[in-house]
């Protein structure tokens, strides 16, 4: 028996050792975390530009029915048009994943190095200060949707890597099982799974707080250090592949 009262959709009991159980670069906590600051790096920049949510749609979307309702039509097309473009950057992302899978390839560290480069691209349009910062918030949306799409599996649960919702309700649920029983999913304490997704909960308000403090130092600062920290995943992806750590088979997974 798991103890586990009950299993979430997707998720995977197994009565293992957790030790036993070696999960890919990607979905180690840590790297959830990172992911969690870069989204709340993002929606920094954005939400006090032009005020909509660079990763979090939930918000654009509910943005978007009350100015459609207020005949405020530019900041409804603003709104509208990030959820469009977040989900075009998560469709050819997805192209990208199907292409690189077939060809039994890793698709961790290209996504990786091509979003670094996307919003380095960002970052510096913004600091330049000579192009329209709605279409820079909708390159931000771009790549947010492209790095949910790749990768939102922290040892093995799904999870939002850029949106907290899903989060802040995984977090409470496994806390709540904790006090009834010991080990969940995965044979792993639920203590411990609620730590995982308390951490990440930290990561965006973590990123959101870095990200108001750095935009003082110039305009587009809190991209490009979202930049950084994408680029230091994506080398720490490349050496990881290069030991040989298996990938996650399952749906979603990636491989380091």
């Amino acid at each position: 028996m798991t103890g586990s009262i009950a299993s979430p959709p997707g998720f995977r009991v197994v009565d293992k050792d957790p030790e036993a159980i070696r999960f890919p670069l990607m979905e180690q906590p840590v790297v959830g975390f990172l992911l969690a600051i870069i989204a709340g790096l993002l929606n920094a920049w954005s939400l006090a530009t032009t005020q909509t949510f660079a990763t979090v749609q939930s918000g654009n979307v509910v943005s978007g029915g009350y100015y459609l309702v207020t005949g405020d039509w530019q900041r409804f097309s603003v709104a509208m048009l990030s959820v469009l473009f977040f989900g075009l950057g998560s469709a050819l992302c997805g192209v990208l994943i199907t292409t690189t899978w077939r060809h039994k390839k890793s698709f961790t560290a290209p996504v990786l190095f091509i979003l670094t480069g996307l919003l380095a691209l960002l970052a510096v349009l913004a600091f330049i200060g000579q192009v329209d910062s709605i279409l820079i918030a909708w390159g931000v949306s771009f790549a947010a949707g492209a790095q949910g799409n790749a990768f939102h599996k922290d040892h093995g649960m799904l999870y939002g890597a850029v949106a907290v919702t899903f989060v802040v309700q995984m977090a409470f649920n496994f806390l709540a099982q904790s006090f009834f029983e010991k080990k969940g999913i995965n044979g792993e304490p639920n203590l411990r799974w609620a730590g995982f997704f308390f951490l990440v909960i930290l990561g965006f308000a973590g990123g959101g707080a870095v990200g108001v403090l750095a935009n003082y130092l110039f305009d587009g600062a809190s991209i490009a250090l979202a930049a950084l920290i994408t680029l230091g995943i994506g080398i720490a992806a490349v050496r990881t592949q290069a030991s040989n750590l298996r990938a996650d088979p399952t749906p979603g997974g990636t491989f380091a």
